[in-house]
């Protein structure tokens, strides 16, 4: 996951909203959202604290991918989309092992996620979001 957000970080950007097509910035939301959903999910699995800042627009770009995929395949796109983000189920015999090893594992990846959210880089990819969204009404 440690390659995978530094190249979202490459992909927002450092501000403002890239003058890019229309389909790069959905397909840069679509890369982006699985990715961040999974990290401020397993923030919460994990009881690391992630920014009040961080979950609302982690919340708001991943709405805008929900209604992309729910436009394109359906309900069961969007179910799909929903649960390829859900934590792993753990084996209740290992007394916890594996999730304390699945948390440990992500547990800097959760960090930088919360600071990619809460930046410029953050602000550029909830722009997007929220224009993808407008774009579709």
């Amino acid at each position: 996951m440690l390659l995978l957000l530094a190249a979202l970080s490459g992909c927002a950007g450092g501000g403002a909203v890239p003058r890019s097509g229309q389909a790069d910035g959905r397909q840069e939301l679509e890369a982006s959202a699985p990715i961040l959903g999974d990290l401020v999910r397993a923030g919460q699995v994990c009881g690391i604290a992630v920014s009040t800042a961080a979950l609302d627009r982690a919340a708001r770009i991943e709405a805008a991918v929900i209604e992309l995929h729910r436009r394109q395949g359906g309900t069961a796109a969007r179910d799909d989309f929903l649960r390829s983000m859900a934590p792993p189920s753990f084996d209740p015999r290992q007394g916890g092992a594996d999730r304390a090893a699945w948390c440990a594992a992500r547990q800097a990846e959760i960090a930088r996620a919360d600071g990619f959210l809460t930046g410029r880089s953050g602000d550029a990819l909830l722009l997007r979001a929220e224009a993808t969204l407008a774009s579709l009404h």
